[in-house]
């Protein structure tokens, strides 16, 4: 188990166990770590490794959800985007979004220009590019890989890209440097009560060794995505229900020759889904799907109907890509874990609005949400902690002062020092690693971007041995000092950590990652004092994570996700 060195006093218990170690989870530990709350934070896997690392990797407003009515919800979202421009600008950086409108779109032009106006003006028009409408030659002169039968015009406006995985290991690792105690690989079996019937320990099992212990606390802290209802169970709460309506999110990695766009282009697919083509340096993201879930969160992944699904909505935006499964390098799954609703609704008419629900034996827990309001979502769940822990009476805070949430006011590990510089802070960074130290340009960008101000201490490791400047994959920017700073910092424990997450070779690569694992594993196998059965074991678990990926290519695409 990894631990922190800020740990409780002997014999006190916790106030909160946070239990699920997604963005929101990691929002939850800092947030009340920061307040003055002790805390520890348990993630049966990866931290980040199900749906916080699954998203279309975007902070943004929700334009979409203008069409419901939701205004709440999108002012929410565009004001959290500004904050985490702000507070972490390396990992949220605006990018340019286009908008194509064609003469067989519903709604037309007019209604998605006024959307896009009231859409700048729920975020306070703070957005760096304002919204912009062009004419159908101006959109082609942009974007040419467009279809042009039919297009009217188009309307850019701005959102912003992400590292969702990152994103969440910063909050983690920002709670551990507030005194929160952190364990990966760490799953929760159960919770202990006292003679009141109150939670007073939440029973864990090290993935790894097996060993089972009580961590004792005042309190649990469910936020365990679509594992809620699971989590829940564990804890012997029965809701007479699912809380939980999830559905599945595929996306498909293409190189970006095939669709080589320079901004993100929103789209509606011929079911009247929004979707996206980001492009991604090297390559080019294609998503969402929107599919109910029925099985377990621990086995999603894209099938063949939808990467079918997928292609043959670019193909209609695209017509020279002409897509198919042969042409997808990765592809990535994750489950939504929307609150079921009382009526019947479509998948994606299912709303993205959270909530915290608490329960008088001290189990708190929050469902629902989005990536981009992961902050403010952390910041109500621990405001009723804290409520409910007050309620009880004990004088349980023993003197300690637990003060307001103070997370806007706080910049991620990677942007303290960069508060008053934002992206010219970040460019800054590159300029240094590729003047300074001799970083290759893309590669200087690739690490400013993924790390922030903690870039230096990467390449730091290279000035000793320049072996480890080098690219692990000749087309990526991810260079070998990574391994051993994804061990030795970012909390990796397996291969998997490593080349999905931390180093996403199996997002990227065209072998994803297969072609070096062995070299992987001989610099991470030393640090973690792996065996040659060890070791592997670890080789064989990430083959079968590819595997999984590219599953759809096993069956023939028999239906169309819906």
């Amino acid at each position: 188990m990894s631990q922190t060195h800020h740990p409780r006093p002997v014999n006190e218990p916790y106030d909160l166990v946070v239990c699920g170690g997604g963005i929101t989870g990691a929002g939850i530990a800092r947030d009340a770590a920061h307040r003055g709350l002790r805390v520890a934070l348990v993630e049966k896997k990866d931290f980040g490794s199900g749906t916080s690392s699954k998203s279309s990797k975007l902070v943004h407003g929700g334009l979409r959800y203008l069409e419901r009515y939701e205004f709440k919800l999108v002012f929410e979202g565009t004001n959290e985007r500004a904050l985490q421009m702000r507070k972490a600008p390396h990992l949220v950086r605006p990018i340019p979004f286009l908008f194509p409108i064609f003469k067989s779109n519903k709604p037309g032009l007019a209604v998605v220009d006024i959307g896009l106006w009231l859409y700048d003006g729920l975020a306070m028009f703070k957005n760096q590019l304002h919204r912009t409408y062009r004419n159908g030659k101006k959109v082609l002169a942009k974007e040419a890989a467009l279809r042009e039968d039919g297009l009217v015009g188009g309307i850019e406006y701005v959102d912003c890209l992400t590292d969702d995985a990152r994103l969440t290991l910063e909050n983690v690792l920002d709670a551990r440097t507030l005194g929160a105690d952190t364990f990966s690989y760490t799953a929760v079996i159960g919770m202990e009560r006292d003679a009141r019937g109150r939670v007073s320990g939440v029973r864990v099992r090290d993935q790894f060794s097996g060993a089972e212990r009580v961590l004792p606390t005042r309190l649990a802290v469910v936020a365990g995505g679509p594992w809620t209802d699971e989590i829940l169970g564990t804890a012997g709460v029965d809701l007479g229900r699912k809380l939980l309506r999830p559905t599945k999110g595929v996306h498909i990695v293409v190189d970006h020759a095939k669709v080589p766009i320079t901004r993100a282009i929103t789209f509606t697919t011929r079911d009247r889904r929004v979707a996206f083509a980001i492009p991604w340096v090297e390559r080019t993201v294609i998503g969402t799907t929107d599919t109910d879930f029925q099985g377990s969160p621990d086995d999603v992944a894209a099938d063949a109907a939808d990467v079918k699904y997928l292609c043959d909505a670019a193909n209609v935006l695209f017509p020279a890509a002409h897509l198919g499964a042969d042409d997808v390098i990765a592809t990535w799954a994750g489950l939504r874990p929307l609150i079921a609703p009382d009526k019947a609704e479509r998948e994606s008419d299912v709303s993205r609005e959270h909530e915290v629900f608490t329960r008088d034996e001290g189990i708190v827990f929050i469902a629902g949400g989005k990536l981009t309001t992961y902050r403010r979502m952390a910041k109500e769940t621990v405001d009723k902690a804290v409520e409910f822990l007050n309620d009880r009476g004990d004088a349980i805070f023993d003197g300690r002062t637990i003060k307001k949430c103070r997370t806007k006011n706080r910049s991620l590990p990677g942007a303290q020092g960069l508060e008053s510089h934002n992206q010219a802070g970040v460019r800054h960074i590159a300029e240094r690693l590729a003047s300074s130290a001799g970083v290759e340009a893309r590669i200087a960008e690739h690490l400013s971007q993924a790390y922030g101000m903690r870039a230096e201490s990467v390449v730091l490791r290279g000035l000793a041995d320049r072996a480890l400047l080098e690219r692990i994959d000749p087309e990526l920017p991810y260079i070998w000092a990574e391994v051993d700073h994804a061990v030795d910092v970012d909390l990796a424990r397996t291969i998997d950590d490593v080349l999905m997450r931390r180093i996403p070779l199996g997002l990227r690569a065209r072998g994803q990652g297969l072609a070096v694992v062995d070299r992987v594993a001989d610099r991470m196998g030393p640090r973690l004092g792996w065996d040659a059965a060890e070791r592997r074991r670890q080789i064989e678990a990430y083959t079968k994570v590819v595997e999984s990926t590219t599953r759809f290519r096993a069956t023939p695409p028999a239906r169309m996700a819906q």
